[in-house]
């Protein structure tokens, strides 16, 4: 049976690509992720992390190429979501995913989150945007990749 559980964590782990660990109040790692809503949960607060790291190999992976993004009144593609991220010099302070519905459709998944962000602003702490958040999952070749996001900001509660 240990050896049974060992395969399906390794290969789960392959569908749904490496997830590193999460900042505190965060998700678990996927390794410890108890379903697949958990490990998909996971990837998408990986995602907010990757624009506190600048993390756009994780990125590159995780978007699809046909990746659509909503955010308030603006389109992005994929191209520059990554264009974003490669300019060396990370976005945000704090990236913080949380009252979190996660629903899976069979090959389909949709998340829907608030999201808090510290954005630098030259200040010494910053300030704090909050959005709302959908993000569409689709498994695509063995691997879990988003395709669609939209993100409307909300009042700072």
């Amino acid at each position: 049976m240990r050896r049974t559980m060992k395969c399906a964590l390794v290969a789960g782990m392959l569908i749904l690509g490496a997830a590193g660990a999460p900042a505190a109040g965060q998700a678990p790692p996927l390794a410890q992720a108890r379903t697949l809503g958990d490990s998909l949960l996971a990837l998408d607060r990986q995602w907010g992390q990757s624009y506190v790291t600048g993390d756009s190999v994780f990125v590159a992976g995780l978007l699809a190429d046909d990746w659509i993004g909503w955010f308030d009144d603006a389109q992005q593609d994929k191209a520059a979501a990554l264009g974003d991220l490669r300019t060396g010099a990370p976005r945000l302070l704090d990236d913080i995913l949380d009252e979190a519905t996660v629903r899976v459709f069979g090959t389909t998944a949709v998340i829907q989150a608030r999201e808090r962000n510290r954005v630098a602003d030259g200040t010494p702490t910053g300030h704090w945007e909050t959005r709302h958040i959908t993000d569409v999952f689709v498994l695509r070749h063995g691997r879990w990749v988003i395709v669609a996001s939209h993100d409307s900001r909300i009042p700072n509660p």
